[in-house]
């Protein structure tokens, strides 16, 4: 059942709260939170018996880090997909304005470093969007000195300590720059309420966003997502390990097919025929093979997925043309060298303050498109909306928040 990724989270929640039937759906650290359902009582638990039996090679197939960065109070209640469990944090541009504007992205660390680029785009090319954006837009920690993960934000310097994001100067610092981007036409005008960039990005007519993982040899899949035109990553910070809840899938608590279900997602782990067809199609019709593992989508071919990420193991699929053909090798060895933050394995559990995030949530929703895409004044509406965010709890919930995470660090020795 397709959802269109800018309704999935609010179609979901529907779902779950009707208890409408359902086996299998796809959760993330990200959208349609998977610690919430948990605490929700949404999702089946998944046992070491049930994975011996139905899924034996997907239990394997992932470390014992992997599987602790899953669990909600010692248990498991997702599968996490095989891919890159890496996070490169950085932007993407089409190199025919790398290229023609001789721009060094070697340069790049912070999105000010992007200001000559993109003025040199608004002057000089008529109908493209500098830098594209979109409501959900939420600023690169990294360019900053800061790092999101378990569902808390600190700063790099400071691992062990979580802040709140709203009363930093780095965010009222980012605020403010999106905001004179927005005034000088560097960013799309309507982005604080475009839900969905891709049919702005498939026209070819945006030249930079930024980009949360920056997964090895992906350029070539991008290719299409940006019109037919190439593109370069330009990385800001070094790949660090952020786990594997970004993308999972776990079983409706009352599934009567949890057998049938693991069943399925071990097919796709395993069985490439599989994953490659619900991931690009039919051969001759949706793509041709041009290699042994490579292949090419037929334009207009009627079946554009190409997100096997959300559901099985990438590695089991095939190249795009362009992609380098020790791609899936890439991925697993960063996958196994990179920096894993100090934070690593640690997940927030809102149920303590569900009612204070809940409030949280919904003024982060009113509020946070309009500054992160600078359609709105800081000046004005930054003290506003810091102040309703401490009326609803924000200051118990930070608190909440570093609770945890002491007693996360002294159990694992981090204190």
């Amino acid at each position: 059942m397709p959802i269109d990724g800018g309704d999935y989270e609010n179609k979901m929640n529907t779902i779950v709260a009707a208890s409408d039937d359902y086996d299998l759906v796809w959760t993330s650290s990200w959208l349609f939170k998977y610690g919430d359902n948990v605490n929700k009582g949404a999702f089946m638990e998944i046992t070491d018996e049930m994975l011996d039996k139905y899924a034996p090679t997907i239990k394997a197939s992932f470390s014992q880090v992997a599987w602790n960065d899953v669990k909600v109070k010692g248990k498991l209640y997702a599968i996490p997909n095989f891919q890159t469990f890496t996070k490169t944090p950085g932007f993407i541009i089409q190199k025919r304005f790398v290229d023609k504007y001789n721009f060094d992205t070697s340069k790049v660390k912070t999105y000010a470093d992007l200001e000559p680029l993109l003025d040199q785009i608004k002057k000089n090319e008529p109908g493209i969007i500098p830098f594209g954006m979109g409501k959900d837009q939420t600023r690169l920690s990294e360019a900053y000195g800061m790092q999101w993960l378990g569902g808390v934000d600190y700063r790099l310097s400071d691992p062990l300590t979580a802040i709140d994001l709203l009363q930093t100067d780095e965010y009222k610092t980012h605020v403010k720059l999106m905001k004179s981007w927005h005034d000088k036409g560097y960013t799309n005008p309507d982005a604080a309420t475009v839900s969905d960039l891709k049919p702005l990005l498939a026209s070819g007519n945006v030249a930079v966003v930024q980009d949360f993982t920056l997964a090895p040899g992906s350029e070539a899949g991008r290719k299409a997502d940006f019109g037919g035109n190439e593109v370069v990553y330009v990385p800001i910070a070094e790949p660090t390990f952020t786990g594997v809840t970004p993308t999972m899938n776990a079983i409706n608590y009352n599934s009567k097919h949890a057998d049938r279900a693991l069943m399925l997602l071990e097919l796709l782990n395993t069985n490439a025929d599989l994953f490659n067809l619900l991931t690009f199609g039919i051969e001759g019709k949706h793509y041709t093979k041009v290699g042994d593992n490579t292949i090419k989508i037929i334009d207009k071919g009627g079946y554009s997925n190409n997100a096997g990420w959300i559901f099985g193991n990438v590695t089991n699929g095939y190249l795009l043309e362009g992609q380098p053909a020790d791609t899936w090798e890439r991925v697993k060895k960063l996958n196994e060298e990179a920096t894993v933050p100090a934070l690593s394995g640690f997940n927030f559990n809102s149920e303590n303050v569900k009612a204070e995030m809940a409030n949280m949530d919904a003024l982060f929703k009113e509020y946070s498109p309009g500054l992160e895409t600078g359609t709105i004044d800081p000046d004005k509406y930054l003290p506003i909306f810091t102040e309703k965010m401490k009326k609803v709890g924000a200051e118990t919930v930070l608190k909440e928040k570093q609770k945890q995470i002491d007693e996360w660090a002294k159990a694992n020795g981090k204190k």
